[in-house]
C-alpha cells in the first residue's frame, strides 16, 4: 500500500512539472521524499534494493503523470487557467507547515533572514527571464541541464522558467516523446545526457547543504515559495476571469490545500 500511495505521490509530483509556475522540488519537500532523493542520486554506488524499488515507483507515477495528463493539463490552462493556477496554488500552500516545521522554533538569525530575501528576489528575477530562442545544436542538451536544475532546486518552476524563454512547448514535446520511447536518437541522448550530468552534480551539493545547514536551506526553500507565490498570483491578477472563474478557483484552492495536508498526513510514517 505504500508503493501505491508513493506512485500517488509521484503522479502529483509529475502533473506539477508541466505546470507553469508550480515546483516539482517543493511539492517533493512537501511530500516528505527530496532528501531520500538527493541522497540516493548523490550516492549512486551505495545503492540499496530498497532505493530502488522507492525510486521505481515514484518515477513510474511521475512518468504516467506527465505523458496521461500533458494534453489534459494544456488543455485545462488554455480553457480554465485561473481555477488551474488556483487548485496548484493551493497543493503548494498546503505543503507550508512541512516546510515550517523544519525552521519553527529556531533562533533569530540575521543571516537567515538575508538568505530567504535574497532567494525570493532571486526566484522572481528568473521567472522574469526572456532569452529568446535557442538555434544552437546543443538545444536540446541545454535544455536537459535547465531542466535537472528546476527539479532539483526547490521553489524554482522549471515550465516558468522554459516559458519565459520560449521553450514550453518544445520542453513538452520533448519530454512526452522521451518517456513514450518515441524521441529521435539524437534527441533523447543530449537530453537525457544533459540532465543526468547535472543532476548528479547539483544532487551532491545539495545533499551537502541539507545535512550540514538544514536550517538555513529551508529558510531559503522558504524565499524560493514564497518568491513563486508572488509571480503566480501576480501572473493570475493580470489573466482574464469573470465570477464563475472565482467561484470553481476558490473551491480548488482549498482542495489543493486540504489535498497536500492528507497526502502529507498518509505520508508522515513512510
Amino acid at each position: 500500500m505504500n508503493y501505491l500511495l508513493l506512485m500517488v505521490k509521484g503522479f502529483i509530483i509529475g502533473i506539477a512539472k508541466i505546470i507553469p509556475g508550480v515546483s516539482g522540488a517543493i511539492l517533493s519537500i512537501s511530500f516528505g521524499v527530496y532528501e531520500r532523493i538527493l541522497d540516493i542520486i548523490g550516492h549512486p554506488l551505495k545503492l540499496k534494493f530498497d532505493d530502488l524499488k522507492f525510486l521505481f515507483f515514484l518515477l513510474a507515477g511521475a512518468g504516467f503523470g506527465i505523458v496521461l495528463l500533458c494534453n489534459g493539463v494544456k488543455w485545462c490552462l488554455n480553457s480554465f487557467y485561473f481555477p488551474t493556477m488556483l487548485f496548484f496554488i493551493g497543493l503548494i500552500i498546503g505543503g507550508i507547515p512541512e516546510i515550517t516545521n523544519e525552521i519553527r522554533d529556531k533562533k533569530f538569525s540575521l543571516l537567515n533572514v538575508i538568505i530567504f530575501i535574497f532567494s525570493f528576489i532571486l526566484i522572481l528575477m528568473l521567472t522574469n527571464l526572456n532569452s529568446g530562442s535557442v538555434n544552437s545544436n546543443n538545444h536540446y542538451f541545454l535544455m536537459g541541464i535547465i531542466e535537472s536544475l528546476t527539479t532539483i532546486i526547490p521553489g524554482i518552476s522549471g515550465t516558468a522558467i522554459f516559458m519565459a524563454l520560449g521553450w514550453y512547448e518544445s520542453l513538452l514535446d520533448t519530454i512526452n516523446m522521451v518517456l513514450t520511447f518515441r524521441a529521435p536518437f539524437h534527441v533523447g541522448f543530449y537530453f537525457i545526457f544533459g540532465f543526468i550530468i547535472s543532476t548528479i552534480m547539483i544532487s551532491r551539493i545539495l545533499n551537502f547543504v541539507f545535512k550540514k545547514y538544514k536550517v538555513q536551506a529551508y529558510f531559503c526553500v522558504m524565499g524560493f515559495m514564497c518568491g513563486s507565490l508572488w509571480c503566480m498570483f501576480s501572473d493570475l491578477l493580470q489573466s482574464d476571469f469573470g465570477f464563475l472563474d472565482v467561484f470553481f478557483g476558490i473551491i480548488l484552492f482549498t482542495s489543493g490545500i486540504f489535498s497536500t495536508i492528507k497526502i502529507n498526513n498518509l505520508f508522515s510514517k513512510f
